[in-house]
This record gives structure tokens, sequence and C-alpha cells, in this order.
């Protein structure tokens, strides 16, 4: 007695075991080129617009390149750190600090980045930023204890550097409240 599959099962898996081989080759190739000798620099390609001096680095073995870059990743990381110098001088004169961060392909970020760039400074003892959620990193002494995880995200930090924390759709008046709120430390 044989039993046999259906046929649109038998499809399915004729396709599973296709897409498999695909991507087990696909990958296979870009494996064997990592773990190849590198080339000699006769050979070596560069980028339109680089120089002939990058392309030898490249074949720089890697251990004399590799302090270097390490260095220059610590360096990176300490400036996504620090915040920015214009929010450190608002913060350090003890002025409101008005922080927005949004993502431009978003309708509701995009109107609340509208409203925030309307609210008035209060002849200088407001200061108002924005930025992307991607840079987050850079606002970790303010951020530390807000939970920013949603755009648009609304942070206004008062003088005694006390943050308050909103999220989602607000208009300019709801914002202006937010700011008027931080000037009267309530």
């Amino acid at each position: 007695m044989s039993t046999s599959l259906p046929r649109p099962a038998v499809m399915v898996l004729v396709g599973v075991v296709a897409i498999a081989g695909v991507f087990l080759l696909s990958h296979r190739g870009s494996n064997k080129s990592d773990t190849s000798a590198p080339s000699a620099p006769s050979s070596t390609t560069t980028a339109p617009g680089a120089s002939p001096s990058t392309a030898n680095q490249t074949t720089a073995p890697p251990a004399q390149s590799r302090p270097h870059s390490q260095a220059n990743a610590g360096a990176r990381s300490d400036r996504a750190r620090t915040l920015p110098p214009p929010v450190k001088r608002a913060l350090d004169a003890h002025k409101v600090v008005v922080l927005l961060f949004w993502n431009p392909r978003a309708v509701d970020d995009r109107s609340v980045r509208k409203a925030v760039a309307g609210v008035s400074t209060r002849g200088g003892k407001v200061a108002v930023f924005t930025d992307r959620l991607k840079h987050l990193a850079r606002y970790t002494k303010i951020t530390a204890a807000a939970n920013v995880v949603q755009t648009p995200t609304l942070i206004v930090v008062d003088r005694k550097s006390k943050a308050q924390v909103a999220t989602g759709y607000m208009d300019e008046v709801s914002i202006d409240q937010h700011v008027v709120d931080a000037l009267h430390g309530e």
C-alpha cells in the first residue's frame, strides 16, 4: 500500500527546497570571499574619488590598523554620549529646554515639529531643539530617566533640570502649556 502526498503539498516542499538551495548557494559564495587571502595591492580597485593611498590602507595587516580604529570608535561613542553644545549651553544657562524627538516620515511627527517651531522663546528663557530618534544616545543626560521609545516625544526640562515627557500628537497650545508649567516650576 503506497500513500502519496497531495500535489499542492509536493509543490510546497519543492519550493522550500529550491529556496533553501538558493539561500545556501548565495551565502556559501560570500563566505569564500571572506576567508580567502587578501589580494595583491596591484589588483586593488579604488572607489570613485578615493585616492590610491586609501586603497593601500585597506591592504595593511589588521594588527596595525586595529588600535587606530578602536581609538576612533571610542571617540565617536564619547561624542555620541555628550550633549550637543547648544543644548548643553542652554541647560548650563538654566533655560527651559524643549526637546522634540521626531520621525520625518510620520505625519503626526511633522505636525508636532511645526508646532514646536512656533513655540515662543519667552525672551530667551526657552531654548527649542528637535532631533531624530536615531540620535537619542546624544541626549542620555536628559533622557536617562525618561523612557523614550516612540515618536513624537516631547521633553521639557525646567530650570531645575527636572524633565517632563509627553508623547503623541500635540498642538502648539498644549506644547506651550508644558513650557509655561516648566517656567513656573510646576
